[in-house]
C-alpha cells in the first residue's frame, strides 16, 4: 500500500510539473502567415481572430459626446487595418476608418484592432502585452495612437473596468502589464492597438512581434509558458501526504 501511494504521489507531482508548461493565454503573432494587402477587391480579413471596433464621438480632439459604434473582423483592406511589408517582414498596419464620412465633420473616430478573450479561473496570473512599433508616417495634428489592455464587464452594462495604455507615437518595443485574478473572471479581456483621428489626418502605425503571455516567462522567445498549479491539486497532495504519514505512524505502533 505504501509503495502504491508513493507511486501515485510521484506521478501526480510529475503531472503537475508538466501542467505548468502551457498557459491558457499564450498569444503570439508575427503576421508572417498572412498575405499582404495588394489592393484586392473585394478585400478580405486578416484572420487570426483579429477584430476591429470603432467608436465615433463629437468634439475632436476631446472625443466626448459619444455618437455610435460598429465592429467586426479586422479587414485586410483599404481601411482600418491590413498586412504590409514592415521593417523586418510582415507587420500589422492599424489606422483610422477613412471611409467614415464623419471624418469630414470634425468627429473623433476611435478605431481599435485587437484580440479578445473571456477570463476564466485558469487564466489567473500577471501578464505582459509586448510588441514592436514601427513609424511609417508622421501623425496628423491631434492624432493619438496607442497600445492597450482593456477589461469590460458584460454583467454591468459593458462597463470599462480597466484601461492600461502605452503611446505608440514613437517607434520601439512597448509593453503593458495586467494582473488577472478572481475579480476579473467572466470579464472580457482585450489587447491591441487604437488610434484617435479626425479630418482624414494621418494615423498609421505598424506593429509586429506581438505577444500576450505570463510575465517573465520567456514567452517572447517562443518558450513554453508556466501557469499556476490549481488549488485542487494542493488538496490532493496534502491528503495523500497525510495518508502516508498516518500509515507510517500506525505501522510503528503495531510494531
Amino acid at each position: 500500500m505504501k509503495r502504491s501511494v508513493q507511486v501515485i504521489l510521484t506521478l501526480l507531482a510529475t503531472a503537475l510539473v508538466s501542467s505548468t508548461a502551457l498557459a491558457q493565454i499564450n498569444f503570439g503573432d508575427d503576421f508572417e502567415s498572412y498575405p499582404t494587402y495588394e489592393g484586392e477587391v473585394p478585400f478580405g480579413t486578416i484572420g487570426g481572430d483579429w477584430l476591429f471596433f470603432t467608436n465615433v464621438f463629437g468634439n475632436y480632439p476631446g472625443c466626448t459626446d459619444w455618437w455610435y459604434n460598429y465592429g467586426g473582423d479586422a479587414p485586410n483592406g483599404p481601411q482600418i487595418s491590413n498586412i504590409v511589408d514592415g521593417n523586418t517582414g510582415h507587420a500589422l498596419n492599424a489606422f483610422s476608418d477613412y471611409n467614415n464620412g464623419n471624418h469630414g465633420d470634425g468627429a473623433c473616430i476611435e478605431t481599435n484592432v485587437f484580440q479578445e478573450r473571456v477570463v476564466t479561473s485558469s487564466d489567473y496570473g500577471t501578464y505582459t502585452f509586448r510588441f514592436d512599433t514601427q513609424v511609417p508616417v508622421e501623425l496628423g495634428v491631434g492624432v493619438e495612437t496607442f497600445g492597450f489592455i482593456k477589461l469590460l464587464d458584460p454583467n454591468n452594462d459593458w462597463s470599462l473596468d480597466l484601461f492600461n495604455e502605452v503611446s505608440t507615437v514613437t517607434a520601439g518595443v512597448k509593453t503593458i502589464g495586467v494582473k488577472l485574478g478572481p475579480s476579473e473572471e467572466g470579464k472580457v479581456l482585450q489587447w491591441g492597438f487604437a488610434n484617435l483621428a479626425s479630418n482624414y489626418q494621418a494615423s498609421g502605425r505598424h506593429y509586429d512581434n506581438v505577444t500576450f503571455a505570463i510575465s517573465g516567462s520567456g514567452a517572447y522567445k517562443g518558450d513554453l509558458i508556466g501557469v499556476p498549479i490549481p488549488l485542487w491539486a494542493y488538496f490532493v497532495i496534502a491528503g495523500l501526504l497525510a495518508f502516508v504519514g498516518g500509515t507510517k505512524l500506525l505501522s510503528r505502533k503495531e510494531s
